[in-house]
């Protein structure tokens, strides 16, 4: 990606709000994809996250390579059906269905995987039957990853059930079809992911399930301290001996390591100020866009560069930086004591790997406006979301209907 170039024609077209753009790498999105869909069975549906990152745009690209999407809530589903996404090929996971969104995922054919035995029950009275598509979530209780608040496979997890009720359940519910483990996000090794998929693909075989949901989790590199990161193909390699494998349909749910390292953020460097003797750079993304690396620093991290107002890295004196988010409390800090090129007002700062987890998690605090967001597919760039101007975001905090106001 040529940041000269792409940042010479997006400025060509102007932008009302400039203060930080996304950019994602599209072509890059083909290639990784490529990369998934070659290491598993033919039959394999690849649902990607959406919750890793869900703009529309990005989720028809993903669509138009004939993947399937997977909705951790019912916003989701309609994001994918926005996205063109066939029912047949979105898996909808929330935990807390509505009656009301099973109903219309029943009628739609939409997957769907069940977390707890009410829901279960709840699906018998609404007419599921076994050509339904219906999983159920189940933890192996394994253990933890090295980050326990994106692991899900531990005993206290809040989600599914003991695998060793699996086959009571099938038999009390017989429109179950196919089981369901996600072992976690980024922290979840390759060993826990493969423990995981062996046990319940054991049970799978065992229920004679038709599907098998093997859930996503493949960490990402973000630090040094991130090693032995595995590729899809080794993720595959590890589970070619797991019972179902090449005779049971699969499924997976993979979202941070299709996306995390096809994103960029640029923002603005405002101003440059000593704090207690520490140079420190104010730029427009804080908390609002990188919510895990400032308050779990020790988990998330990220490569900072300074670049010149061109888009050019800065080649200067590399000083300890601190870069300040815009945010209005004291905590809105990405880095500190981080070796920087020397930055003036004006300069770029830009952050490396914020494909997935960013702008979907953006948070409203201090009501700053979406950035804009533009696709890089070789020398071409377009727009997959337009940000936020000020009126956008008086709007969301606005009554959008005169009848909004009606009495209840």
């Amino acid at each position: 990606m040529n940041l000269q170039k792409v940042l010479t024609q997006i400025r060509a077209h102007g932008l009302p709000n400039d203060k930080s753009i996304l950019l994602h790498d599209l072509a890059g999105l083909r290639a990784r994809l490529a990369e998934l869909k070659k290491a598993f069975p033919e039959d394999t549906l690849h649902a990607i996250a959406i919750k890793a990152n869900p703009l529309v745009e990005v989720l028809r690209s993903i669509v138009d390579e004939g993947f399937g999407l997977e909705a951790a809530s019912w916003e989701e589903v309609q994001l994918a059906l926005a996205a063109g996404c066939p029912p047949k090929n979105i898996v909808f996971d929330s935990p807390a269905k509505t009656d009301d969104e099973i109903k219309q995922a029943l009628k739609q054919h939409i997957t769907l995987n069940v977390d707890h035995e009410e829901e279960l029950v709840r699906l018998a009275d609404l007419g599921a039957t076994r050509a339904s598509r219906i999983g159920l979530r189940v933890n192996p209780q394994l253990g933890e990853g090295s980050i326990a608040f994106t692991s899900t496979v531990g005993k206290t997890s809040k989600f599914g059930v003991p695998l060793a009720s699996a086959p009571e359940l099938f038999k009390r519910f017989p429109f179950l079809s196919g089981l369901h483990v996600h072992t976690g996000s980024q922290g979840c090794g390759l060993a826990l992911l493969k423990d995981a998929a062996f046990a319940v693909g054991k049970m799978a075989v065992e229920l004679k399930c038709e599907f098998l949901d093997i859930g996503g989790g493949i960490p990402v590199r973000y630090t040094d301290a991130d090693t032995n990161i595995p590729s899809y193909a080794d993720w595959a390699d590890a589970l070619r001996e797991m019972p179902g494998w090449g005779t049971i349909s699969l499924i997976t749910e993979v979202g941070r390591s299709v996306h995390s390292s096809l994103g960029v953020a640029i923002s603005r460097i405002e101003g440059v100020k000593e704090v207690n003797g520490q140079n420190t750079v104010i730029i427009h993304l804080g908390a609002d866009f990188l919510l895990r690396r400032v308050y779990q620093a020790s988990h998330w991290d990220h490569e900072f560069v300074v670049l010149n107002p061109d888009g050019s890295e800065k080649q200067d004196t590399m000083v300890p930086t601190q870069i300040a988010g815009p945010l209005c409390f004291a905590g809105d800090i990405l880095a500190r004591q981080r070796a920087l090129s020397a930055a003036k007002a004006g300069d770029l700062l830009l952050i490396r790997d914020v494909g997935a987890y960013t702008l979907s998690m953006w948070s409203r605090h201090c009501s700053r406006g979406l950035p804009p967001t533009f696709g890089v597919d070789g020398e071409k760039v377009r727009v997959l979301h337009r940000g936020e101007v000020p009126s956008d975001v008086v709007s969301f905090w606005s009554n959008r209907k005169a009848t909004d106001n009606a009495n209840l």
